[in-house]
């Protein structure tokens, strides 16, 4: 088994990074990140798309395996090496129930993972800029709910879009590949909104109000959680935005990301 030997956050930082990098003939992705708080007073959202649509991003690492005797090579699922996301299992593998809920009204919402095996096939991509066309991306509305506490997985097989939950017996479903993205994000024109207050405090309250009421059914107690569910002080297009970036943050471990038109 291969690990890529770098982290989450540097897989996504990375992934992100050249999304804001890239303009594919006016069209422009552009992180909500909380860590960018401080640019905010120096004008930043300056920079927003002026139409978008919201996408939410869950980074996780993969394993690539090989031998014969790995599991999904040794069942039969598999007959040929593939790479392995392992979800978080704590309490009840609750990280994955939450962003099932959250996709129910957010449906552009995906698993991200590398597609490659080893820390220096990460750092060619990311010095060819290609870490986008070397991941997959997994609808999380096709994932399937867990109830347990068991380790579940993902997997899929490089050169294909299959892939497949490890809870239920399933046929293999649909990704989406890194080379894709942009047809992707076009896909959503339709739905795209003028990028203005509205749109910020939309997004928020649509996703406080999903947090207060999954908080609600857990019977959990969460006081960081709780006074994130409060709408910021500034009442500006910015802040609702870092605001919900640090609530998704803390409730699901997701990144914002708006893509559409970039300003003129």
């Amino acid at each position: 088994m291969a690990e890529t030997g770098i982290s989450e956050f540097t897989f996504g930082y990375a992934f992100l990074y050249e999304q804001t990098q890239r303009n594919w003939a006016g069209l422009k992705a552009v992180p909500i990140l909380p860590s960018l708080k401080q640019e905010q007073d120096l004008g930043w959202d300056a920079h927003l798309p002026t139409q978008a649509a919201d996408f939410y991003y869950q980074f996780k690492l993969s394993a690539f395996l090989e031998r014969r005797n790995s599991k999904y090579i040794k069942d039969g699922v598999y007959n040929t090496p593939y790479y392995r996301v392992s979800l978080y299992r704590r309490d009840n593998n609750l990280q994955h129930s939450r962003l099932r809920v959250h996709c129910q009204t957010h449906p552009n919402t995906y698993y991200v993972a590398p597609e490659f095996s080893t820390s220096t096939d990460f750092q060619a991509a990311f010095f060819a800029r290609n870490v986008t066309e070397n991941s997959r991306l997994i609808p999380v509305t096709a994932c399937d709910d867990i109830d347990d506490a068991e380790q579940h997985y993902l997997t899929y097989i490089p050169g294909s879009t299959e892939w497949r939950q490890h809870s239920k017996a399933k046929p293999p479903r649909h990704s989406r590949s890194g080379k894709q993205l942009e047809a992707l994000y076009r896909e959503t024109q339709p739905r795209w909104r003028a990028v203005d207050d509205t749109f910020a405090r939309d997004i928020f309250e649509s996703i406080a109000t999903s947090v207060d009421r999954e908080l609600t059914h857990e019977r959990r107690v969460d006081a960081p959680l709780t006074r994130a569910l409060r709408p910021p002080q500034d009442a500006t297009r910015g802040a609702y935005l870092m605001h919900t970036a640090d609530l998704l943050s803390m409730y699901c471990g997701a990144t914002l990301v708006l893509v559409g038109t970039v300003p003129n």
